[in-house]
């Protein structure tokens, strides 16, 4: 009765909480509600029991997490690098906005209008991209550090009463960063889609403009070609084992004959002749029907412009009897070269009267003697400004590679290219970054399917750390050269204004106020742009000066009608005068006729 009701205890309801109440039902699964409800009817017995059962999952869950937290902050270290990378998620919409060719174009006549400095609208506009990219305080900590106009001060300048630019950029490392360009470009352009006239016209650029334009010899360009060697032929090497050895010994004393004649590898000086024999074939008789072989071949004809392994030369005759070109060359002199060692044929410079002409009229000459000028159409343009990018993101590459090689504190978080302490790690390492390029346009030329998944994203940001953002989007970039440096190998008035360049180059020195005059000439109308390359003094690097000209076309023909204008008063003039002399004199006649 009464007794019973002394020992029955009641558990509060404000003791459990959601947490304590979830916890039991976690544990107990599907009878968690059940053992919820034995709580609370039953205390004296249900509490102790599911105490003890909560004690045991603690000791269980505590012993599972030291266990995890092991592998977490592995992969916490492991991934903490790569979460410092914030650039690499907007960066493809940044730079394909940034390298379009509407807002390069803009960005020029925009400076134009505003004497060579961006305008308000343009640096506002600037400044609103880079806060939704760094962030909202990008305006405060960095808005006001980037100039509107480059620092000319200690920099070479151009000819100040004959340009005005509206744009520099200038061009690091010049001398292996331009030369990795034109290879990554080859390799791109041979790779590509493009059809062989205008993988033709493209190399034309390369060979007679682009190339001298940026300091490239044309025996360099043309290096690959000496290294070429034909393949030999399939034969059986059960039938033909023993001729293979035989032919291979009689190449073996040839050879060693030859270095004991102690043929020339360099040209003649002084009028001398030399045989030029390092181009010699190593393939057998069969293999000798090719191009190159002298049964087979089809020589240039005199007087043509060629290109050797010596350099630049003109064919005097051809040897059909010895297999050998008779070619001179500008130092006056002489060498007999086999047909494997006569690259190709060049355009010769076509004489211009015009051109002699207007440089004759023309006494004013750049401050620097050795800076080159050139007048060209928008492709140029945009041709100029996006290979100056290549060239900065290489140089950014091999600088990245060597300050990745010394961080020490970097370890695991990039890939390992050679032993520690090698000093030759960075040029590996940018060797290797080459590779991916390479890889990446020859998967498809640029395509998307080439970086699926991020793959050569993570490369690159295994091989040269979170920095190399930039060079994510090489693929796109090559692309965008290509198409415009096609786009120039297909302009006409283009090629018109390359030569008047070349023949103003072959004349000793440019002509500037007589090179624009004769590019108004050949304009046709077209909006044309003026560059000037000027070398760095004590330096490894070039700068060029842009300017939009606009439409210069329209200049001459307003001089030649303000000619024609004033020949016509001039013209007219004289009629008047004429005419009232002429009035004059039959006045007086009738007067005299009167008198009489």
């Amino acid at each position: 009765g009464l007794g019973g009701k002394i020992y029955q205890y009641a558990l509060d309801g404000r003791v459990l909480g959601v947490i304590h109440k979830h916890a039991i039902k976690r544990i107990y699964g599907d009878d968690g509600n059940e053992m919820l409800d034995l709580c609370f009817k039953n205390p004296a017995v249900a509490l102790p029991i599911v105490v003890n059962r909560l004690r045991q999952k603690d000791e269980e869950w505590r012993a599972a997490r030291d266990v995890l937290n092991r592998k977490w902050k592995d992969l916490a270290e492991y991934n903490y690098y790569k979460s410092l990378d914030h650039r690499s998620i907007t960066w493809r919409t940044t730079d394909k906005r940034a390298t379009s060719t509407r807002t390069i174009v803009a960005e020029i006549k925009d400076r134009a209008v505003h004497g060579g400095y961006e305008g308000e609208a343009a640096a506002s506009a600037r400044v609103e991209k880079s806060k939704e990219e760094h962030g909202t305080f990008y305006e405060v900590t960095m808005g006001c550090s980037i100039p509107r106009k480059m620092d000319l001060t200690n920099l070479p300048k151009p000819t100040p009463t004959i340009f005005t630019p509206h744009m520099s950029f200038v061009y690091d490392s010049n001398s292996w960063a331009q030369q990795d360009a034109y290879r990554i470009i080859c390799f791109a352009l041979e790779r590509g889609s493009i059809s062989p006239s205008d993988k033709e016209q493209c190399f034309r650029m390369w060979r007679e403009f682009i190339g001298p334009w940026f300091g490239m010899s044309l025996a360099w360009m043309q290096g690959p070609a000496v290294l070429f060697t034909p393949s030999p032929p399939e034969e059986d090497e059960e039938e033909d084992g023993n001729s293979s050895k035989e032919s291979a010994n009689e190449e073996d004393v040839e050879s060693s004959a030859d270095d004991n004649n102690g043929n020339g590898v360099a040209a003649a000086t002084n009028g001398k002749i030399t045989k030029e024999e390092i181009m010699k074939p190593e393939s057998t008789s069969d293999s000798d029907t090719g191009y190159f072989s002298p049964t087979g071949h089809i020589p240039f004809p005199p007087e043509t412009l060629v290109s050797t392994t010596f350099g630049e030369g003109k064919v005097v005759q051809y040897l059909q009897d010895d297999a050998l070109y008779e070619v001179t060359y500008p130092s006056s002199e002489t060498a007999y070269l086999k047909p494997n060692a006569v690259y190709g044929s060049l355009d010769p410079v076509e004489p211009s009267l015009l051109t002699e002409q207007l440089r004759s009229n023309d006494q004013e000459e750049p401050e620097r003697p050795h800076d080159q000028m050139i007048i060209g159409t928008q492709c140029m343009y945009l041709f100029f400004r996006l290979h100056q990018v290549l060239v900065r993101r290489l140089n950014i590459a091999k600088k990245l590679a060597i300050d990745v090689s010394k961080d020490t504190a970097l370890g695991r978080h990039i890939e390992k290219i050679t032993f520690d302490g090698n000093p030759d790690e960075g040029t590996k390492r940018y060797e290797a970054f080459l590779g991916l390029v390479y890889a990446l346009v020859d998967a498809g030329a640029g395509s998307s399917e080439a970086s699926e998944g991020g793959k050569y994203e993570d490369r690159v940001r295994s091989l040269l750390g979170n920095n190399a953002y930039e060079l994510t989007t090489m693929d796109k970039l090559i692309s965008h050269v290509l198409k415009h440096l096609q786009n120039m190998g297909n302009d006409d008035t283009l090629q018109n204004m390359i030569e008047i360049y070349r023949r103003h180059e072959l004349a000793g020195g440019f002509k500037p106020s007589a090179f624009r005059e004769e590019a108004a000439l050949m304009s046709e109308g077209e909006n044309v742009f003026a560059f000037q390359m000027c070398d760095m003094p004590e330096t490894d690097q070039k700068i060029v000066h842009c300017e939009f000209l606009g439409c210069i076309a329209e200049d001459v023909e307003d001089d030649d009608d303000a000619a024609l204008e004033n020949h016509e008063d001039h013209k007219r003039g004289i009629d008047d005068v004429a005419m009232y002399e002429a009035d004059d004199s039959a006045h007086n006649s009738k007067r005299s006729k009167r008198a009489a």
